[in-house]
């Protein structure tokens, strides 16, 4: 019960119990411990050696620290950090063991009191930092997110048990069995680490890249170097120095000021007491029941600014009203934010970075640069403040202007951090860019040639259509030479290329091809390119093969007359253009004579060029028929002819995937007449579903005006699907077509909608798992249709989720969403994680809520619904589900539901949704429903 409740309140999941409650444990004991040394050892330094003293002290501190870190930093080559960390815990166990016999026997001295002095603050921050290694191994990015305040509130709870020991035991016992107690404390840290070790990680991988910890460790370099080599690092250790100076400054400000206005030593030690416990009580309760909220919506790097502007706001209002409490709230905010909300996010910041970087890295950080830090604010209040005497308002001053440089580097740290994530996603899901090895302009050269001198048919083709006007004229003669290709295919291609070249180009061998050549397209090919490339008469042409006694050749010529008459009308009477067209139509008409289908197919490309209302039903009458071939050249036709009626009976034609590429560019010649059409059309006589999915297809051809219109509309389907496509063609314009503006608002709400329809999919799969349609019974057959019913829900969750993807595409970095995407379909699980952080910190607050929890589940781990949503979910309800699909299921569900409800041994309470289907469209779904109807009314 009580286990339930923790879990709940804290949001940890199963498996997370035991193990969260160690770690919080570990720095309870480490803060406790460091509570019960660290005022002894102070109050010994300064009763022999005095206040006077302690500016030393802070700059031996940081020597100390640098000292240290050096042998650390060693020591990292061959020992893992639990062997460092059970050595240090025994270490300073020995230490304080020490200490108490020093004192029993009263061995003291200055030099005693200093190494004392410097190994309690050594310590604090370096067993403290140890720790944070060890959780940032024990979890991932979004555990850590989840459980760091939870884990955290150990501290703040050590710290104020440690205060309360103290004094207890110091006022009763006496200091050495303070020291004691810190000693035998402190050992018991170490069978924590040994089963935390054994149990999560003596098999885990890298959680940061991924990669295995116990794989070769790579070439050692210190830890500044590394910290410098690193921007995340650096701006990480700039982050952390700026944020010691500041709380140094905010306490020397605080205790100077109370002194200066209560004057009674035994008042002033009350009015500290008091207000320290209240800070330490304030900043539990923040660490336990907001730190994790926070951090979750305002993600790890932005919460970092919380406690920068809340200075800042307590440092203006001091400027303002320069009193006590002011100070207080100033200070309140430091002392409760600084152990909380922002100690968490610090020790989130770095858990992209790669463990054998963040072993190093870590402890300089925490050892070295606090220390440090604290030196440079040991120095400024000597030299600086006390030397010139500044009022309180200077110090504001100086720490308003250390704000703005904490905030700065907070930005940078927040970019670095993203890019981190960014750059351990690709290198594990690999990156299809290779230094090095881009092939230069003369390979890629070379490799043109090569295929246009010995690739296949299909290789030559494909290589010059995609070549187009980026040929150069190295290609030039070897194109020329593919007009002696076997392949007419090839020939045909090799005419549109010498287009590019100089005017006149290759005209011999061409003019040539009209003559030798008998296949209508490269005649045609040739006479166009003889008409337009070359300084050919137009009225010697069409003399000489507008009546030419080949037929093929003479249609050729009149397809050249119809194309360059739709610009000029004088070519058209010039040459008759519609005498000989209606000549042609009277006989191919003629049912005694039989014509080869390319002699038809080329005639109707004809007939649209004229563009002429007379012959559109004679282009409509093969648009019908059945004859693929022919069928092509009458789409094309249809095209030329820009007549709009025929714009109904191409979209219809898209379903037949032979046709589509043709109807695709017979649509291109109508332009923005298309969704136009479209937009009138779909609203009183909606089109088949199987010619809609497709017009998203069409829109990203046309690229129209009205096409965003088009597909805002398809936007709202009911069928994932088509959402799916639309979003892919929303994302093609809106990045590949400038000017196109999207309204952020309503791309938020369309992927807040996708959440719903999300959850309700999902919901109607686990109802559909959970449920017992055969009522005990045995069937097979139902037991199939619902198993393929919940693999094609399966199928719609992982279409709605793309959705999401593509639609946020929209609104945010391409890229960005393509790399998180590929990342979570990635098989190693910290490849999803880091992905998931990484998202985490491209969303914005407003979405995050909503849609995280869906990707954690759909591609991480499958979580109960109940953490989904708000309400309690009815997972029995079967039948509601299966009516639900009946009604709003795309065609593909609606017909696989009936299928199950066919089986079902109780189908009335299906039939009013069963009723509504026999006037379906779709035929078979019509006639399932009408079979399923009358069994329910046999049964009766």
């Amino acid at each position: 019960m009580i286990k339930n409740l923790i879990q709940k309140t804290f949001n940890m999941r199963d498996g997370e119990f035991r193990i969260t409650f160690l770690m919080q444990l570990y720095i309870c004991i480490v803060i406790t411990v460091l509570l019960l040394v660290k005022p002894t050892i102070n109050a010994l330094f300064l009763s022999d050696l005095g206040a006077d003293e302690l500016p030393n002290a802070y700059l031996l501190v940081a020597i100390t620290a640098v000292l240290t870190s050096f042998f650390y930093d060693r020591s990292l080559r061959f020992f893992s950090i639990k062997t460092i960390a059970i050595a240090t815990l025994m270490f300073f166990s020995l230490c304080f063991v020490l200490l108490a016999y020093i004192l029993k026997n009263e061995l003291t001295s200055d030099f005693v009191l200093y190494a004392y002095y410097l190994s309690v603050s050594i310590f604090g921050v370096l067993v403290a930092s140890q720790f944070w290694i060890i959780a940032n191994m024990v979890y991932n990015a979004r555990e850590a997110k989840r459980l760091f305040g939870f884990i955290g509130s150990g501290a703040i709870f050590g710290g104020i048990l440690g205060g309360y020991l103290t004094t207890l035991i110091s006022q009763t016992l006496g200091n050495i069995y303070v020291i004691l107690l810190a000693a035998a404390l402190i050992l018991f840290c170490i069978p924590i680490i040994i089963w935390v070790w054994n149990h999560r990680l003596h098999n885990t991988k890298d959680l940061a890249t991924g990669s295995d910890l116990k794989l070769e460790p790579k070439k050692h370099i210190s830890a500044v170097k590394l910290i410098f080599k690193s921007k995340h690092l650096t701006y990480l250790a700039l982050t952390v120095g700026v944020s010691v100076i500041m709380a140094k400054l905010v306490d020397y400000q605080f205790s100077d000021f109370a002194q200066i206005k209560i004057s009674d030593p035994d008042e002033l030690a009350s009015f500290f007491g008091f207000w320290f416990s209240t800070f330490n009580v304030v900043s539990l309760v923040i660490q336990l029941f907001l730190t994790n909220r926070l951090l979750a919506w305002l993600g790890v790097t932005s919460s970092l600014l919380l406690l920068p502007l809340g200075i800042a706001l307590g440092c203006l209002l001091f400027l303002v009203f320069p009193e006590l409490w002011v100070l207080i709230l100033l200070k309140g905010v430091d002392g409760s934010f600084k152990q909380s909300i922002n100690k968490a996010s610090v020790e989130l910041s770095i858990m992209p970075i790669s463990y054998e970087d963040k072993k190093q890295a870590k402890s300089f950080i925490d050892v070295v640069v606090d220390s440090i830090a604290t030196g440079i604010a040991g120095f400024m209040l000597i030299f600086v403040v006390k030397q010139l005497d500044l009022h309180s308002h200077y110090i504001t001053v100086i720490i308003l202007f250390f704000l703005f440089v904490w905030i700065i580097l907070i930005y940078q740290l927040k970019s670095a951090y993203f890019d981190t994530f960014k750059s351990n996603i690709l290198n594990a899901i690999g990156s299809h860019e290779v230094d090095g090895l881009k092939s230069s302009k003369k390979a890629i050269q070379a490799s043109v040639i090569k295929i246009l001198n010995t690739g296949t048919e299909q290789e030559i083709v494909a290589l010059l259509d995609s070549i187009g006007d980026s040929i150069i004229d190295a290609h030039k003669p070897h194109i020329i030479k593919l007009l002696d290709h076997p392949s007419n295919e090839v020939k045909a291609a090799a005419i549109k290329e010498i287009y590019f070249f100089k005017h006149g180009t290759a005209a011999d061998k061409i003019s040539r091809l009209i003559e030798t050549n008998t296949d209508p397209e490269i005649v045609y090919e040739a006479m166009e390119y003889m008409l337009l490339h070359t300084s050919i008469d137009d009225k010697q042409f069409f003399k000489k093969y507008l009546d030419h006694h080949k037929q093929y050749i003479a249609d050729s010529a009149l397809l050249c007359l119809a194309e360059l008459a739709v610009d000029n009308k004088y070519l058209a009477k010039k040459y008759e253009l519609y005498n000989r067209i209606e000549k042609r139509i009277t006989e191919i008409k003629k049912p005694a004579i039989e014509h080869p289908k390319e002699e038809i197919a080329e005639f109707l490309v004809t007939l649209g060029y004229t563009r002429n209302p007379k012959y559109f039903e004679f282009i409509e009458s093969y648009l019908s028929g059945d004859n693929t071939f022919i069928l092509k050249y009458a789409i094309k036709a249809a095209g030329f002819s820009k007549h709009t009626p025929f714009i109904g009976t191409l979209l219809n034609l898209l379903q037949h995937e032979e046709l589509r590429g043709y109807v695709l560019e017979a649509l291109k010649d109508f332009g923005n007449a298309v969704p136009k059409y479209i937009l009138e059309h779909d609203i009183y006589d909606p089109f088949d579903i199987k010619v809609r999915k497709y017009f998203p297809m069409v829109m990203v051809t046309l690229r129209t005006k009205d096409s965003l219109k088009v597909l805002t509309r398809l936007a709202i389907s009911s069928d994932p699907f088509v959402r799916l496509e639309t979003a892919k063609a929303m994302v093609h314009l809106h990045f590949n077509e400038a000017g196109i503006k999207l309204d952020k608002d309503r791309i938020f709400e369309s992927v807040l909608k996708e959440c719903e329809f999300y959850i309700q999919r999902l919901i109607f799969k686990k109802t559909l798992v959970q449920a017992d349609l055969n009522s005990g019974k045995e069937n097979t057959a139902l037991d199939i249709a619902k198993e393929q019913l919940i693999n094609l829900l399966q199928q719609e969750l992982d279409c709605s989720m793309n959705v999401i993807f593509e639609v946020l595409s929209l609104v945010l970095n391409e890229d960005d969403m393509e790399i998180a995407y590929f990342g979570l379909k990635d098989e190693s699980e910290s490849v999803k994680v880091n992905s998931i952080e990484f998202l985490d910190n491209i969303l914005s607050v407003r979405l995050k809520s909503d849609l995280m929890p869906l990707i954690e589940n759909h591609f991480v781990q499958e979580r109960d619904l109940n953490d989904l949503v708000d309400a309690d979910i009815d997972l029995n309800n079967s039948t509601k589900c299966l009516i639900t699909l009946l009604k709003d299921g795309n065609v593909e569900i609606k017909k696989e539901t009936l299928n199950v409800v066919s089986l079902l041994e109780e189908k009335e309470a299906y039939l009013k949704a069963l009723k509504q289907l026999t006037h379906h469209k779709d035929s078979a779904i019509c006639n399932k429903a009408h079979q399923i109807i009358e069994t329910i009314k046999l049964s009766h």
